[in-house]
């Protein structure tokens, strides 16, 4: 009897979604959002040596979000792929992976996208706003009583100050350098001296990407996968399907045992309100790179 060959699988995990913690959201409203948590169970699957995987297939969607939660990610990934040297991994950009979704990409050995693809915007941004005139007019007084001197800083209720200034742009500038230096361990062959704007936050096509240094081909992930690994190339995915929409908040379920009619009925409406903020932030994030 001839001995049975079966056919190279590929593990695919989805990462999508605004990168930031689910803070005790559960169901269709969570399952918006891309964090450890959620994505531990998915990856931890997808590296497990016992299915016999060829290779794991990251494929990015993701305007990014929170730094330490994009780190977490980041780094929770390159920890598997330590644990399995053999195992090589790739990462797909979809539509975008800008500032931290990037930066996941980054996570495999080799990244690819599509020309269409947005990828970069290597960048910290820390939007605020501010209500001191509007404080005025409705002759409200603002009456904040602190310990610790920057306890209270950048208030938005009171005119900025320039040392509260100069104290957020030197933590945004730290957090923008160890962005940097994980890309840079990543993509060592990125040419800064001729592309001075590659780490400014500007976004890029896919194409654009190439020939930057910032991916390594067009290619989309079944194609690039079977062209690695032949026709008969098997794929698993290991992550759940991401629920879309506020539809999807209004058909799930937010019964958890023991909770009685009217603390079900907040937590709805919590939950319906923080979707809607969610879907606002997300479509914001998305606009920027004209998505």
């Amino acid at each position: 009897m001839g001995r049975h060959h079966r056919s190279p699988l590929v593990n695919v995990v989805k990462l999508q979604g605004i990168i930031a913690p689910s803070d005790g959201l559960r169901g269709a409203a969570a399952s918006r959002l891309l964090n450890l948590d959620r994505a531990e169970k998915w990856l931890t699957k997808a590296f497990d040596k016992r299915l016999g995987p060829s290779a794991v297939a990251l494929c990015i969607n993701s305007p990014g979000g929170s730094p330490g939660q994009t780190e977490q990610l980041f780094r929770f990934i390159r920890r598997l792929a330590a644990d399995s040297p053999n195992l090589p991994v790739y990462t797909f950009v979809e539509d975008v992976a800008a500032s931290g979704g990037y930066w996941l990409a980054c996570a495999g050995d080799k990244v690819y996208g599509l020309e269409t693809s947005v990828v970069g915007s290597i960048g910290v941004i820390a939007p605020s706003f501010g209500v001191v005139d509007l404080m005025k007019k409705l002759g409200v007084e603002r009456r904040v009583h602190t310990a610790g001197e920057a306890k209270a800083q950048l208030d938005p209720f009171r005119p900025e100050q320039p040392e509260e200034i100069a104290r957020l742009e030197e933590l945004l500038q730290g957090l923008h350098s160890s962005f940097k230096a994980a890309i840079l361990d990543r993509r060592k062959a990125l040419d800064l001296q001729n592309n001075p704007d590659l780490f400014s936050g500007r976004a890029w096509t896919g194409q654009q990407g190439v020939l930057l240094g910032l991916m390594d081909g067009i290619q989309d992930m079944h194609s690039c996968m079977r062209d690695k690994f032949g026709p008969k190339t098997r794929f698993m995915l290991c992550s759940e399907r991401p629920s879309r929409g506020l539809s999807a908040l209004l058909t799930s379920t937010i019964l958890p045992g023991g909770q009685n009619l009217e603390s079900a009925a907040y937590a709805a409406a919590a939950g319906f309100v923080r979707a809607l903020t969610d879907e606002a932030a997300e479509r914001a994030m998305m606009a920027r790179y004209g998505l």
